[in-house]
C-alpha cells in the first residue's frame, strides 16, 4: 500500500483518534449467550444470566439458537414472541443492558424472522439492536466437498466447495445484512478466525458495521504482548482498505483458552491491554483501525463472578397487580422498604404513561386514564428495578 500523506499529519491524527477511543472506550461489553433457548421462559435462568450480566459490567448480549427458540415460540407471530419480547424488555429496562444481538449463518433469517419480529415490536426496548453474522468460510472441513456450507449453502448457490466459492458467497450475504440492518436502524457485524488481505479489504467493503477479530489463545500465552502480535497481521490487512474499521477483540473463556485465566482476572482487561498496544504501535495503520469494546465466548464457559443479590433487592421489591387482566380499577401492592420507591406504568412503545412516588403498600389506579392494550408495571428503588406485565381489557 503506497499511502501518501504528511506524517506528522498522521501521528496527531493517531493522537485525536485514541484521544476518542479512551474517552468512549468499551462502550460494547459482551458476551454471546449459548444455550439461549434452554433460558427462554424460565425466570430463574433468565435472571441468572441477566444478574451476571449487570453486577460484572456488561452491557450487550448476543444470542445463539435463535432458531430453535423461533421454532418452539415462532418470532414472527405478535403473541408467541411475547417471552422473548419481555427477555428483552426485561434486559433493557432492569439490568442495564444496551444492546442485543442475534446470531445467525444465513440472511433469510434476518429478514425473515428478526426483522418481522422487529416490525412488529416498535419499542426500541423490545427490539433486536445486532444482526450478528457467524459464518465460518475459511474452515475447510464446512466449505470443502460433503462440508455443511457446501451441500447446504453453496452449491444450491452455485458456488464452488472451497474457501473462495465459500467467501464469495459471504461477502454478499454480509453486504445484503449491512444493508438491511442499516436500513431499519439496526448494526451489524460479523466474527472472523482467519482472512487473508484480499478477504478483509472486501469485508471492510461491505459496510459491516463490526468486526468482531477472534483472539482465541490459551491461558499460559496471554500477555498483552502476545494477544496484540497474535491479531495485528489482521488488523494490519483490514487497513489496507483505508476505511475507518470498528473491531471488537472476541476471546473464548473455554477450558482449552482463557478460562483459568479469566477467573482470576478482569473481564474487561484484555480490552485495555489492547488499547495500550495500539496506542504505541508506530505504523500509520493503526489511524483505520478503531477499537469498540470486548466480546467474549460464551455464556455457560465464564466464571460465575460476583453473583451476590442483597435481600433488600429480592424481598422488598416484590409487588403484585390485581385484577390481571383489568377492566375498571387496578391495585398494586407492594412491601414497602426505607427507601423511596417509584411506580411507574410504560406502554408497548415504551412511553411512561403514570408515574408517581409510592407511600402506601396498597395503590389502586382507575383504567379510564389507559386505553385498552399491555402496558409494563415497574418499581424501583436506587439499588433495583421490578416490572411485570399488565393488560388493561
Amino acid at each position: 500500500m503506497n499511502i501518501r500523506y504528511n506524517k506528522s499529519k498522521a501521528w496527531i491524527l493517531g493522537l485525536l483518534i485514541l484521544a476518542t477511543t479512551s474517552l468512549h472506550s468499551q462502550n460494547v461489553k459482551g458476551f454471546y449467550v449459548n444455550g439461549f433457548n434452554t433460558i427462554l421462559g424460565n425466570t430463574i435462568l433468565e435472571d441468572s444470566l441477566l444478574i451476571f450480566a449487570q453486577n460484572n459490567g456488561f452491557n450487550y448480549l448476543t444470542l445463539y439458537e435463535m432458531h430453535l427458540v423461533n421454532n418452539s415460540t415462532p418470532l414472527t407471530n405478535f403473541s408467541s414472541a411475547q417471552p422473548f419480547a419481555d427477555f428483552v424488555f426485561k434486559a433493557k429496562t432492569q439490568y442495564g443492558i444496551a444492546e442485543i444481538g442475534v446470531a445467525a449463518e444465513n440472511l433469510w433469517f434476518f429478514t425473515n424472522i428478526i426483522g418481522v419480529y422487529n416490525q412488529q415490536h416498535p419499542s426500541i426496548n423490545n427490539k433486536v439492536d445486532v444482526y450478528n453474522l457467524e459464518f465460518e468460510f475459511w474452515v475447510p472441513s464446512l466449505v470443502n466437498s460433503g462440508g455443511y456450507y457446501c451441500t447446504t449453502y453453496l452449491q444450491p448457490g452455485g458456488y464452488s466447495c472451497d474457501t473462495s466459492g465459500a467467501f464469495s458467497y459471504y461477502k454478499g450475504m454480509l453486504k445484503s445484512i449491512d444493508s438491511l440492518a442499516n436500513l431499519t436502524g439496526q448494526k451489524s457485524e460479523a466474527y472472523f478466525g482467519f482472512f487473508n488481505s484480499g478477504q478483509a479489504q472486501q469485508i471492510v467493503q461491505t459496510g459491516v458495521d463490526r468486526v468482531l477479530a477472534s483472539i482465541y489463545i490459551p491461558s499460559g500465552n496471554y500477555s498483552p504482548t502476545y494477544q496484540y502480535n497474535y491479531v495485528k497481521p489482521r488488523l494490519q490487512d483490514l487497513a489496507l482498505a483505508n476505511t475507518n474499521v470498528k473491531v471488537i477483540p472476541l476471546y473464548s473463556s473455554e477450558p482449552s483458552f482463557m478460562q483459568s485465566w479469566v477467573t482470576t482476572n478482569p473481564f474487561f482487561l484484555p480490552y485495555t491491554d489492547f488499547v495500550s498496544s495500539l496506542s504505541l504501535e508506530s505504523g500509520l495503520w493503526k489511524n483505520y483501525i478503531q477499537p469498540e469494546g470486548i466480546q467474549w465466548f460464551a455464556y455457560s464457559f465464564l466464571p460465575k463472578k460476583n453473583m451476590t443479590v442483597t435481600v433488600e433487592e429480592n424481598e422488598n421489591l416484590d409487588f403484585m397487580i390485581s385484577p390481571n387482566p383489568a377492566k375498571e380499577n387496578i391495585n398494586i401492592k407492594t412491601k414497602l422498604s426505607n427507601s423511596v420507591i417509584t411506580l411507574s406504568i410504560t406502554n408497548v412503545l415504551g412511553e411512561i404513561v403514570y408515574s408517581q412516588k409510592l407511600i402506601h403498600t396498597k395503590t389502586t389506579l382507575n383504567t379510564d386514564q389507559f386505553s385498552k392494550g399491555v402496558y409494563f408495571v415497574s418499581i424501583a428503588n436506587k439499588n433495583s428495578k421490578t416490572t411485570k406485565k399488565m393488560i388493561i381489557e
